[in-house]
Order: C-alpha cells, then structure tokens, then sequence
C-alpha cells in the first residue's frame, strides 16, 4: 500500500519596503472557534461598502489585537483612497509605509503561528526591532482551496 506523503507548510522571508496602505476596517471580537462567520460577516461589509462607494479593493487584511478568546481582530481591506464618510462599524485608518519582513506563507491557517516564529527569529537574528502590529493578507479564497496546505498568507512586519 502505498502512502500519501505528509503534507508540510513553508514559509519564505523577505525584507521590502512597504508603500503607505489606506484601510477600512472593522474591529470585532471571536471565539477561535467562530473566526470564520466574523471574518465572513466582516469582509462582507466591508466589499459592500467598498462597492456602494465607488472605492477599488486590494489586499484583504486582518490585525490580531489579542490572540486569546475571545480573540479581538480588525477585518481590514486596502484601498485607493479613503472616502470622505464612513458608515455603520467601518472606520479608516493609514498605515505608515516603511521597511517590513515579510513571511510569505503556505498552508493552514491553525498553523500560523510558524510564519509568526519564523520572524520572530529573522528580528533577533538581524538585530532589528518592530514596529506596530504585524498584519495578515490573504492571497486566496479559503472557499476556492480545495485543500487548506494550499492556502497563502503573507504575515507583514513593519520595522522601525
């Protein structure tokens, strides 16, 4: 009998300057268990919003305030530019651009805490310091990945 071969992650690093990113976003708070419907009913309004004003979409993003449950996260989409008015739980924010780390990753999400480590390690080890909260972007539809060892996530690291 022959057996599938265990499926891994991978993580690569990469030093890159970082343009300033405009943001909408929505601060929210979840189980672990329950991080999907939050993340559904989130993006959802925001790509609503984003849509009813004319605003072009790019990477869909998430900060992770706290990571025990209930966990608080801010759902968040890059744009063109930030509207003169908001609605409803959506505010705005720009990020200051700058040099960042990031992990470009493959794999399940309950596995993220390997690109976090990995650049945990890339900071020590190049004697560089953070800056803010890392962020999360999504590279593909978790609902178009037949399987999860095939979802892409790149974990930012501002640097200061």
């Amino acid at each position: 009998m022959i057996k599938d071969a265990p499926k891994k992650t991978s993580v690569v690093l990469e030093q890159l300057t970082v343009k300033p990113l405009k943001i909408l976003l929505i601060r929210d708070t979840s189980e672990m268990a329950g991080l999907s419907k939050v993340f559904e009913r989130d993006y959802g309004e925001l790509f609503k919003f984003i849509s009813e004003n004319g605003l072009k979409p790019d990477k869909v993003m998430a900060f992770y305030l706290n990571y025990q449950d209930p966990v608080t996260l801010e759902a968040a989409v890059e744009v063109d530019r930030l509207p003169e008015r908001l609605s409803g739980r959506i505010t705005s924010r720009t990020i200051e651009g700058g040099n960042a780390v990031v992990a470009h990753y493959t794999g399940p999400y309950e596995d993220l805490p390997i690109p976090y480590n990995e650049i945990a390690k890339w900071l020590k080890d190049h004697n560089k310091q953070a800056r803010d909260l890392p962020f999360e972007v999504y590279l593909n539809e978790p609902s178009q990945v037949k399987d999860k060892y095939g979802l892409k996530t790149d974990v930012y690291q501002m640097l200061k």
